[in-house]
C-alpha cells in the first residue's frame, strides 16, 4: 500500500487535492454517503463527518483547505483531525475512489 504521507512535510500533503475516480459514483442519503465504485462493483458506506470530507474534494478542494473549514465548524482538536483526515482519505486511496494530486 502506498501511504499518503510522502517524504515531506505534512503541510505539503495538506496542500495536495483529491482527484475522484470516474469509477466512483456517490449519492447522499440521510446524510451519509454511499459510493459505488463500478470497477469493482463494491458499495462503501461513509458517515456524516465523511460525506462532509468526500463533498468537498469533489469540488476541488485542497486537504488544507478541507481541514480548515472542519476545524471552523467542529470543536476538534487540529492534530486529531489532521490524522484522522489522512487516514480517512488513505482508505479511499487504498480501494481506489481516489487518487492524490499535486495543486496546479
Amino acid at each position: 500500500m502506498t501511504s499518503l504521507v510522502y517524504k515531506g512535510s505534512f503541510e505539503q500533503v495538506l496542500n495536495r487535492k483529491i482527484q475522484i475516480s470516474a469509477d466512483a459514483l456517490s449519492q447522499e442519503i440521510g446524510g451519509e454517503t454511499v459510493i459505488l465504485d463500478l470497477a469493482s462493483s463494491t458499495y462503501f458506506g461513509i458517515d456524516e463527518i465523511g460525506t462532509l470530507i468526500w463533498q468537498m474534494m469533489k469540488a476541488g478542494k485542497s486537504l488544507q483547505a478541507i481541514h480548515a473549514d472542519i476545524l471552523s465548524q467542529y470543536d476538534v482538536d487540529p492534530a486529531i483531525l489532521e490524522k484522522d483526515m489522512l487516514g480517512f482519505v488513505e482508505q479511499l486511496k487504498s480501494a481506489g475512489l481516489v487518487s492524490v494530486v499535486q495543486n496546479q
